[in-house]
């Protein structure tokens, strides 16, 4: 990647360049950023002590690595990295500390970056069923699947990946294996798929301790641009399934699992999300016609699967979304696919400015004992505000232009007259003002299915501090534009030659709408994904915010054990725990309260939700 942006600024110097759009790295991590302004705390000030058989996955643990299985910070739990994973949820090593910012010693070359420890594990003894001492003989694996670049930039061949065992007896740590940086197409060339699983066998007798660690470590390097703006956080490295048992052997890969491999964020043919009246002006043609989630059964034994689907209004007002559940066998190590080719619901609820459900899809099975249940869940908000949102408000690059008056339009479109007030821009975070350049608010009525007329403009705008970037920023505009329904466009023109850098969401796609112009020919985006840029529309120019929005940390709340079986207790583990609610899969509350403890009568899944935000699957048996 550095070779390549080292390329495009003699380009950009040379005034030999045909101007164009670029998708740039992030050199920040907003959600650490926020996380860290509102969670200012130590870190796990104790050491957890786990016994094997140690399964690591990471779906639903959104932040900081869990303090259950690791001791620092540094590192990044996130759904937004990983290409094609094996499952929901990786950890991601970059050239970000645990503020979210480069380190401070970043440069050139390469330099130590994240760390990720393992709390103590129990090598000494084995304490599932009649506890006894471990033997090298008893085939101890430690194994874990791996990805460099993801969706985010590509380690150079100097940067590496490491990881080491620690050995307590002497108090050193041990480097057992590493790998030098690449591009992720050059990693699946070279195997064959997008992740590789590494088997490393425990051959030594000074690691079967009771205090054994591992850590991961990266070095990463920072490309020597000269132009700020095209500078970014480089070394992405994913990684998931961190197992460590006996009785294993070299091709004892992944563990039993059925697991979900990709996320979903809305249920509207477009959009994320759509102002509530909008909505209901054309509810049929806003929603999609269908969806596909897939997931695999990581198991030697097929499996018979029933799905899930189950819609809430959070108002509690509108009637839930519960169809007939379905089943399917699916292979031994097989990919499937979760889909609907049409879904016969609309959302629904009395309210007449804001709506917000609570989107579920689920997998179960009885075949094999499936111990990961955090993975066989996916949950999203379908939120409807004052707002049109293509993106899920999360960036995982930077997207700009190159070329002086080069413009750029977004395109929109009203099911019924409104009026626009407000166009939000997620700036991405520069080192300082001085690095960004004025530019020029537009808004550009229809033409043919491309921009138009100007409708609308202002001029010489910029950011107003350092501490709005990284986050929506609202212009409102100097007169509320009202708007007849159909397409519109909201957009810039940049005075200069300089990338602006706006937030780029590559989890979602919406680059049919998004325009740029250069040569006075207007081309659609080549990028998959979508530009963080909103338009507000109503009576009000403030973008609504839910009472829920916030920075807690999942990886913050345990709930445990889970499958639990009737009548035994359900421990929940929280900070300022203030009510939990119980409801069946048909959304029905069954029981609520605030102590740390319940139990389940009668068997099924059901679902926890704590502080009237977080939603658990629990499977009782």
């Amino acid at each position: 990647m550095r070779k390549i942006l080292n390329l495009l600024l003699l380009m950009v110097l040379s005034d030999m360049i045909f101007a164009q759009e670029y998708l740039t790295p992030l050199n920040y991590n907003p959600y650490l950023m926020n996380y860290k302004i509102s969670n200012d705390k130590t870190y796990n000030k104790s050491i957890n002590q786990l016994k094997l058989p140690v399964v690591i996955d990471l779906a639903n643990n959104y932040g900081f690595p869990s303090s259950r299985f690791f001791t620092d910070s540094t590192a990044f739990s996130n759904n937004e990295y990983s290409y094609k994973p094996f499952t929901n949820g990786v950890i991601t090593l970059d050239a970000l500390d645990k503020f979210g910012k480069l380190y401070e010693h970043a440069q050139y070359t390469p330099f130590p970056a994240d760390t990720l420890t393992s709390c103590y594990i129990r090598l000494d003894s084995f304490f599932v069923g009649v506890a006894h001492p471990l033997h090298i003989s008893d085939s101890i694996y430690f194994s874990f699947a791996f990805q460099p670049q993801g969706l985010g930039d590509a380690p150079e061949t100097k940067d590496s990946l490491i990881l080491e065992f620690y050995d307590s007896i002497n108090q050193t740590w041990h480097k057992m294996w590493a790998c030098e940086g690449m591009p992720l197409q050059s990693f699946i060339d070279s195997f064959g798929n997008p992740w590789q699983v590494v088997m490393i066998p425990l051959l030594d007798d000074y690691f079967l301790n009771s205090h054994f660690r591992f850590r991961f470590r990266n070095y990463a390097s920072i490309a020597d641009n000269q132009i700020p703006n095209w500078n970014g956080n480089g070394d992405i490295w994913n990684i998931d399934y961190i197992i460590i048992n006996k009785n294993r052997h070299h091709d004892d890969t992944l563990p039993v699992d059925l697991a979900f491999r990709g996320q979903k964020y809305s249920l509207l043919k477009n959009y994320v999300s759509i102002p509530w009246q909008q909505f209901l002006a054309n509810a049929n043609d806003e929603m999609a016609t269908g969806f596909s989630i897939p997931y695999s059964n990581y198991s030697n034994q097929t499996c018979n699967v029933t799905e899930y689907i189950n819609i809430v209004d959070k108002a509690g007002i509108g009637t839930p979304y519960n169809p007939s559940l379905s089943a399917l066998n699916v292979l031994p190590f097989s990919d499937t696919i979760f889909t609907r080719n049409s879904l016969p619901y609309t959302f629904n609820t009395n309210s007449d400015s804001i709506a917000e459900f609570i989107v579920t899809f689920a997998i179960n099975t009885a075949t094999i004992p499936d111990t990961i249940t955090q993975n066989d869940t996916i949950k999203f908000n379908q939120n409807f505000y004052n707002y049109f949102a293509y993106d899920c408000g999360i960036p995982t690059a930077g997207y700009g232009l190159s070329g002086y008056d080069a413009k750029l339009a977004y395109k929109f479109r009203l099911n019924s007259p409104d009026t626009l007030r407000t166009i939000q821009i997620f700036f991405n975070l520069l080192s300082s003002m001085v690095d960004y350049d004025y530019f020029g608010l537009y808004v550009w009525n229809d033409l043919n299915g491309t921009p138009g007329n100007v409708i609308y403009q202002e001029d010489k705008l910029l950011p107003q501090s350092l501490d709005e970037l990284g986050k929506f920023y609202n212009y409102i505009l100097d007169q509320p534009l009202a708007l007849p329904s159909g397409n519109f466009y909201i957009g810039f023109i940049q005075y200069q030659n300089n990338n602006i850098n706006i937030g780029f969401d590559m989890n979602n796609d919406a680059h049919q709408f998004l325009f740029y112009n250069v040569d006075g020919t207007w081309r659609n985006s080549q990028y998959s994904g979508a530009l963080m840029m909103r338009p507000i529309i109503g009576d009000s120019p403030y973008p609504y915010i839910s009472s829920t929005d916030n920075y807690q940390s999942l990886s913050d709340i345990s709930v445990y054990p889970n499958p639990v079986s009737v009548n035994s207790y359900v421990n929940i583990l929280a900070p300022n725990l203030e009510q939990w609610q119980l409801f069946n899969i048909s959304g029905e509350l069954i029981s609520c309260g605030n102590s740390n403890s319940f139990s389940i009568a009668n068997s099924g899944i059901y679902i926890l939700r704590i502080n009237k935000m977080y939603n658990y699957k629990i499977i009782v048996f």
